[in-house]
């Protein structure tokens, strides 16, 4: 049975929240969308901004070194100028389910931050609990080209008919890989399905006398192991529909477990840390003792420079699944919350998220920080073709092009909760090993039956 998030995080504090922050709410006040969609397009169509000095704070995910560099130069730019006197403050949070956590309790508490930069597990419980303002009368005030806004990363932008959230920290994952290891291995190029990496990563591990591993993934339920389940079942980790998980009953997950485990166990796929394992991944990435690994096309800068540093070429490659090539679709998509804020505050809002989607913005957040590009016409300016054509931004120009065939979980209001569940039974059967694969998959068949009860 679903919970509402804000009152579970007012009454029971952070710990609880962390818990039901998955879960989602009843639609509270959802009968009323088109009343609601037209009451607010008479108050934007009444009023442009008021002038006023507004600032609006923005929650997001980009704390690395690079991506946080690159914000603040987009926040500063933005600042000085929009000429309405709208002041943006960004406030780093971690990572994607970090902003999503930390925005749940700011909501319950009455804090909230008036944007956020949030996950495919937030979008959909924000937007049925109302939380999310409809972007919508905005866009037609302004005629905004939605047709310009790439297909396949709207995934996240519509809900009930509105315009919930604007793709900005989009990504697909790419197989980052030290290309002295592969080469001696006997491999002068990207693998071009998962059979052919893991007789590589074998073969590095093998020469290496066990201390080189081949190959690492971290527990990323909606990212990575979707794309892998995938490519057995053709649906993923929760069903098109939102509202189940086949991948328990037809096999494929048990497959992808009992493989992933043999790899582990066998030493040449490395065990993701029990804590900060992405970064401990990538610290072995860069100290040579890891030989390739799964991210997000949103890390290529800063795992680029990374690797120059460490003293070996990087190789980028498509992600590959069973059988063949194999992409997700994961990252951020900008978000107005609604709860809580004026007009005013929500109509400065769009501002900054209509001053992201311009193509100077979405070029260079692409070049500096690997972000993909979210629109047709920013793919089509002379910088982008220009850098895509250098060799050494091959992986860069991959990324995009992987967009077409890439997945993504369905939106739905379980993703968060039913990504928790298999995320925490994962880690006993892969991190803790305490339990098997059949225990692992008949305790997320349990989980299934409670948190798809009331679709």
């Amino acid at each position: 049975m679903r919970k509402n998030i804000f009152k579970i995080a007012a009454v029971g504090g952070l710990a609880m929240m962390l818990v039901a922050c998955s879960t989602g709410g009843q639609k509270e006040g959802m009968a009323s969308t088109e009343a609601k969609q037209q009451e607010t397009k008479q108050v934007v169509e009444s009023k442009e901004s008021t002038g006023q000095p507004i600032k609006i704070t923005f929650w997001h995910d980009r704390s690395s070194d690079t991506d946080s560099q690159f914000l603040k130069k987009q926040v500063e730019e933005f600042n000085q100028s929009n000429g309405k006197g709208i002041v943006v403050e960004e406030v780093a949070k971690g990572y994607l389910d970090d902003v999503q956590a930390a925005v749940t309790t700011a909501i319950a508490a009455g804090e909230a931050p008036v944007l956020a930069d949030l996950s495919c597990n937030g979008i959909p419980i924000f937007a049925s609990e109302g939380v999310l303002a409809d972007m919508k009368p905005y866009i037609e005030r302004d005629k905004f080209d939605m047709n310009n806004v790439v297909k396949e990363l709207q995934d996240y932008v519509y809900y009930d008919d509105q315009i919930v959230s604007m793709p900005y920290t989009r990504g697909t994952a790419i197989l980052y890989y030290n290309q002295n290891l592969f080469k001696e291995a006997g491999l002068d190029h990207a693998p071009g399905s998962l059979e052919e990496l893991n007789q590589y990563a074998k073969e590095i591990y093998k020469k290496s006398n066990g201390e080189i591993q081949g190959i690492g993934y971290t527990i990323e339920p909606t990212y990575y192991q979707h794309y892998l389940l995938h490519s057995i079942n053709g649906v993923g980790f929760i069903d098109k529909d939102g509202n189940s998980a086949s991948c328990l009953e037809d096999g494929s997950m048990e497959k992808l477990l009992k493989d992933w485990y043999s790899w582990t166990e066998e030493g040449w796929c490395a065990i993701p840390a029990l804590e900060k394992a992405s970064s401990v991944m990538q610290e072995a990435f860069y100290n040579q003792k890891l030989a390739a690994f799964v991210s997000s096309s949103n890390r290529a800068t800063s795992i680029s420079k990374k690797a120059e540093e460490a003293g070996f070429p990087l190789g980028m490659g498509a992600s590959v699944g069973y059988g063949g090539y194999a992409a997700p679709l994961g990252g951020g998509s900008v978000g107005i919350i609604a709860k809580g804020h004026s007009e005013d505050e929500i109509a400065a809002a769009w501002e900054f998220v209509k001053f992201l989607m311009e193509d100077k913005q979405v070029v260079a957040n692409h070049i500096e920080t690997g972000v993909l590009p979210v629109t047709y016409s920013a793919v089509e300016t002379e910088e982008m073709k220009e850098f895509w054509a250098k060799d050494e931004n091959a992986g860069y120009k991959l990324s995009y092009e992987q967009v077409k065939d890439a997945s993504a979980p369905s939106m739905s209001i379980h993703t968060s909760e039913w990504t928790s569940a298999v995320k925490s039974a994962w880690s006993e059967l892969i991190q803790a090993r305490d339990i098997s694969v059949e225990e692992c998959i008949n305790k997320l068949k349990d989980e299934a039956k409670e948190i798809f009860a009331t679709s």
